[in-house]
């Protein structure tokens, strides 16, 4: 598994990660996961990239998480975009995320998703 902490990621090992966020095994996925969590910041456009080009609802998933861990208040509109996404997981990452990112704007399009689909059982 790549390392993770301060040290800067190179290609090869973000693709690792990623290859293993794809995997069906649930512990080769939660390391990729915690793989990356270390380096969203240097691979943010990538995970950008993935998430749009992304048809499985639960690799998108995993990506919108991913955008929603990464506290960057440049992914708010793309978790806003998932939010109409049919996918109810998909919908539930990206409302999480734009509800811990700790920037108001995320914030407030939370709410006003709360306020506008009070059906989802997601919503607090």
């Amino acid at each position: 598994m790549p390392q993770s902490g301060f040290t800067q990621m190179d290609r090869a090992q973000f693709d690792e990660c990623i290859a293993m966020l794809r995997s069906s095994d649930a512990m080769t996925y939660e390391d990729g996961y915690h793989g990356l969590q270390d380096h969203l910041g240097e691979y943010l456009e990538d995970l950008i990239t993935l998430t749009l080009k992304e048809n499985d609802p639960k690799m998108r998933e995993r990506f919108v998480e991913l955008l929603g861990d990464s506290k960057d208040p440049l992914v708010i509109p793309h978790l806003q975009r998932e939010l109409a996404h049919p996918a109810r997981r998909v919908r539930e990452w990206a409302y999480s995320g734009l509800r811990n990112l700790g920037h108001a704007r995320a914030e407030e399009i939370a709410a006003a998703y709360a306020r506008d689909n009070p059906q989802e059982d997601f919503v607090q």
